[in-house]
């Protein structure tokens, strides 16, 4: 094994067999870019699909040689006009060819990349979020331009702009900045491990979205963890389709192929995305894996199953952003083949992942319990991943030490360590406060927000957010203990457990998305409600329910359920 030294970007580790292994420390994308192309050029690094109006698709492939010499010549030339170690840049670029350059050469000089998604976090709301961190420099497609221009993004801070994947009057492309030619040697980037590399903004689902801080050894950690637990392997093997927008470091990272899905990423969610369309990229391009949320997956499933196709090549699929159920893992056996399988992972923005399950195990073990009320199994911790269940608090928690930890079976709320959680939030130390943890060892723990429980085998089960349980006088109700309880009914699609105030309380009350096909009448539904609500220790105590038309959801992933919205639609209209 060849010596480590103190700027190897490098750091030992023993594996569970007993060798010393090596864990970066150091983001090494523009590196590993290079290697390839060195070794391989030729090697398909992307391919970019588009959709013809006639509905058929067409593939762009861009190899390795191409992305790290455009990558290498760009990081010369923006850091000839200034562009440094921790420049923070604003990064508005959907997957592409250039969206990959990009990153690239920002990955290669050592700059700050701030990911906000527009379209999730809201036109307006970008501001807010722009002006909390103050980008220096702004990378845009021409959509994101005229945003900027319309909603004044970065005006007080960005004194560089440039337009990627087109052209915006007065502003600079990529290829005005290139270096005529690559660097023979790359300048390595200046940084050290506890530098900032990407600062990318939560959903903003319980307020504000936050800016959560990946250092440069998180983002590593996250990377070589995702590598490994996907079993993605290195070389021209790996496939792979992002249908998240940076999701494309996965493939990029294992010297794979990108595989750019025909989404809108910039003006639509998930949900909207054509089925069609994306089955046949992945039979034509061959892909083996992806990430979807749910509710990119529910209309594949239905769509594969109308049509009655099938994917042989991918031999895994993420699910993740919202609870995975178990009907939606049932769904994807008839989709894959027998070597195939759909996982969940559970984590957050500032904490992914922390626990992945298969859905063998869901059908087998765990999905007959959720029914009953158990709560959501989300699997153990991954690699490097430490879970603890804790008392519930709004309050701070400023040490590890000031709290007991839970035995298994009892529920509390979520906290984790591991070196790929983030460790703050950029210059906010209100929100560092409430959702970080300080350990005596140096590590930090993160509070995820969550309640739940673990199993005798590390198996974690989720209750659902701290902030969404119910809390009645006699009993706390949580949402992913009930709501599955109440969706085993056939005329019931979706449910939603809220809080609604109610003559100097709090009342349970479960609103439901019903199924197409049901014609049973409203009364009788919600006297069998009642009745299966009865059943179970979890449901116990239930009366109230509510049909409405569609249970509003989240728009990064079309699938996170919007609970406080709904409550307080409710007690609006029973002031």
């Amino acid at each position: 094994m060849a010596n480590l030294t103190p700027d190897s970007g490098q750091r030992p580790e023993t594996t569970t067999d007993g060798n010393e292994a090596t864990t970066p420390d150091r983001i090494r994308v523009a590196d590993l870019v290079l290697e390839v192309a060195r070794a391989d050029p030729d090697r398909v690094a992307l391919a970019q699909t588009t959709k013809r109006r006639d509905g058929g698709l067409v593939y762009q492939e861009r190899t390795y040689g191409e992305l790290s010499d455009r990558a290498e010549r760009l990081a010369v030339g923006l850091r000839a006009a200034g562009v440094r170690e921790g420049t923070l840049c604003s990064f508005m670029v959907p997957p592409s060819f250039d969206a990959l350059v990009l990153g690239t050469a920002l990955f290669r000089i050592g700059a700050t990349l701030v990911g906000i998604e527009p379209f999730s976090h809201g036109l307006r709301r970008v501001t807010r979020c722009l002006d909390r961190v103050g980008p220096e420099v702004f990378f845009g497609t021409p959509r994101a331009h005229l945003a900027k221009r319309l909603f004044g993004w970065g005006k007080r801070t960005v004194r560089q702009q440039y337009v990627v994947d087109g052209r915006w009057p007065g502003v600079r492309t990529l290829d005005e900045v290139l270096a005529d030619t690559a660097p023979a040697e790359p300048t390595p980037a200046n940084v050290e491990p506890g530098d900032p590399a990407v600062i990318a903004f939560t959903t903003g689902s319980t307020g504000m979205p936050k800016p959560t801080v990946l250092r440069q050894r998180n983002f590593a950690a996250m990377i070589e963890l995702v590598r490994n637990q996907w079993s993605l392997g290195n070389g021209s093997d790996v496939v792979d389709m992002p249908t998240f927008p940076m999701f494309w470091i996965i493939a990029l990272s294992s010297g794979g192929q990108v595989v750019v899905p025909p989404m809108d990423f910039t003006m639509k969610g998930p949900g909207d995305a054509d089925p069609a369309a994306l089955l046949r990229t992945i039979e034509e391009r061959g892909v083996r894996s992806m990430f979807a949320s749910p509710a990119l997956m529910q209309n594949l499933l239905a769509h594969a199953r109308q049509k009655s196709i099938t994917i042989p090549s991918v031999r895994r699929i993420v699910a993740g952003g919202a609870e995975v159920r178990g009907p939606l893992y049932a769904a994807a056996r008839d989709m894959l083949s027998p070597d195939g399988e759909l996982y969940s992972n559970y984590g957050a923005t500032e904490s992914l992942p922390l626990c992945e399950i298969d859905g063998t195990t869901v059908l087998k073990e765990t999905w007959e319990r959720t029914e009953r009320g158990e709560g959501l199994c989300v699997g153990p911790g991954l690699p490097g991943v430490e879970l603890r269940i804790v008392p519930a608090t709004e309050a701070p928690i400023a040490n590890i030490g000031d709290v007991e930890a839970l035995p298994p079976g009892e529920v509390g709320e979520v906290v984790a360590r591991s070196p790929h959680i983030s460790e703050d939030y950029f210059r906010d130390p209100a929100a560092t406060a409430a959702n970080k943890i300080a350990d005596p060892d140096g590590a930090v723990w993160h509070r995820l927000g969550d309640v739940g429980s673990l199993d005798e085998q590390g198996r974690l089960w989720l209750g659902g957010r701290r902030s969404h349980r119910v809390i009645t006088p006699g009993k706390v109700y949580l949402p992913l203990q009930v709501e599955p309880v109440i969706a085993t009914h056939p005329a019931v699609r979706r449910a939603a457990l809220v809080a609604v105030p109610r003559a100097g309380s709090v009342v349970p009350v479960v609103c439901i998305e019903r199924t197409d096909d049901d014609r049973r009448n409203a009364d009788t539904v919600t006297a069998e409600l009642r009745k299966l609500a009865d059943r179970y220790a979890a449901t116990r105590g239930i009366t109230e329910f509510v049909q409405v038309r569609r249970l509003p959801v989240d728009r990064r992933h079309n699938a996170k359920i919007d609970r406080p919205a709904l409550g307080a639609k409710l007690a609006r209209r029973w002031r």
